[in-house]
């Protein structure tokens, strides 16, 4: 996937320019405490590559070969071996084997492995391999997830088994769980969900889509936006108008069941309700030979930009019939709840259930209808 390739190209350029990785040299030493200044100021001096320590105190920088309980810096600490318990560094950590215990870094962490341990940064947590959790301000990136990926902008993993949360964006490859991004999620293939504050995109969706604008993916049965693109979806242009005459040309599209409506449009009876737009979402319920059935929640919105304002949230229920290969006749009742303070009033309702006259607002539950033609793209 060409945006993977992408991010993966950024998150290693950030490696190279952070630090020229260690080779991983196996420790041959076992010391009990390593205390130091800079490498190689310290109680191991410039051994201190071949031995494994259970505590580390370094004031600045640090380095070993490993670390099995607390290891400290006031700067960086650099593990060229493994690394058990917690490492902690104002700056950056790094851990050339296998880390099985928690990371914590001002700015970065970075480890080869870490498929028991956890990564909490202020800004960048990178892993070669798998991790369970990656909590980073702004990057996260890593071969695997299999808990939780948490990021102020953006998460990159090949394989999650979990859940990816980010501020701007999400991408892997494949998902088994929840993406959750404010912009963005991109993935191949997902068996779980996706929930984008404008855009989810993927190949083959088995679960759900929800974005506040758009979603796009080859194969998604249920995906929840005012636009969905569906490879293996559908796609339909209408117009229609309702009982007072409020005529709107919508877009729908989405998958085989769930789909989303956007329309704009201008109400023909009130001369002062002269701009409308429309959104919703909609579920096909019954489909047989040239018949359809489907359900609606839609709400439609009209004003002048000045004093007149009309809003309707309803619920309808539309039987379609195919009068040509590519062109539909709908109709059907709709219930609603109207809010408007145009002068009209009581005039926009239809058949009214409840209504409550107030000095510039009028309100009320009443049953309509609306009827349409629609083309099949």
């Amino acid at each position: 996937m060409k945006k993977i390739s992408l991010f993966s190209k950024i998150a290693m350029l950030l490696i190279c320019l952070s630090t020229v990785i260690l080779s991983e040299i196996a420790a041959q030493v076992h010391s009990p405490a390593h205390i130091g200044f800079v490498y190689p100021l310290s109680t191991n001096g410039h051994k201190a590559a071949e031995y494994t320590n259970n505590l580390s105190l370094h004031a600045i920088q640090g380095l070993s070969g490993g670390e099995k309980g607390l290891a400290l810096y006031g700067v960086a600490g650099m593990v060229k071996g493994d690394a058990s318990g917690l490492q902690a560094a104002g700056v950056f950590n790094q851990v050339s084997g296998e880390l099985k215990g928690v990371q914590m870094a001002g700015v970065m962490n970075q480890t080869n492995l870490a498929p028991h341990g956890l990564q909490f940064a202020g800004v960048v947590n990178l892993n070669s391999g798998a991790s369970p959790l990656q909590m980073a301000g702004v990057v996260n990136m890593a071969s695997q997830i299999s808990s939780f990926q948490s990021a102020g902008v953006v998460n990159l993993a090949q394989n999650l088994e979990g859940i990816q949360m980010a501020g701007v964006a999400n991408v892997a490859k494949c998902v088994k769980g929840i993406q959750v991004a404010g912009a963005i999620n991109a993935a191949d293939e997902v068996k779980g969900s996706q929930f984008a504050g404008l855009i989810n995109v993927a190949k083959k969706v088995n679960g759900v889509q929800v974005a506040g604008l758009l979603n796009i993916a080859d194969s998604s049965d249920y995906p929840i936006g005012i636009i969905n693109l569906i490879k293996n979806g559908e796609k339909r242009i209408g117009l229609a108008t309702d009982e007072n005459l409020s005529t709107i040309v919508s877009f729908r599209s989405g998958g085989r069941k769930l789909y989303g409506i956007i329309g704009m449009g201008s109400n023909l009876q009130y001369a002062d309700l002269p701009y409308g737009v429309e959104a919703g979402l909609g579920i096909k319920l019954i489909e047989k030979n040239s018949f359809r059935m489907d359900m609606e929640a839609v709400n439609l919105f009209i004003t002048d930009f000045k004093h007149s304002e009309y809003s309707k949230s309803g619920l309808r229920i539309l039987p379609a019939f195919l009068l040509s290969k590519n062109l539909q006749l709908y109709a059907g009742p709709s219930i609603n709840y109207m809010d408007t303070k145009n002068q009209e009033g009581s005039d926009l309702a239809g058949l009214r259930i409840w209504e409550r006259q107030r000095t510039n607002t009028y309100r009320s539950v009443h049953v309509g209808y609306t009827v349409g033609l629609q083309v099949l793209l």
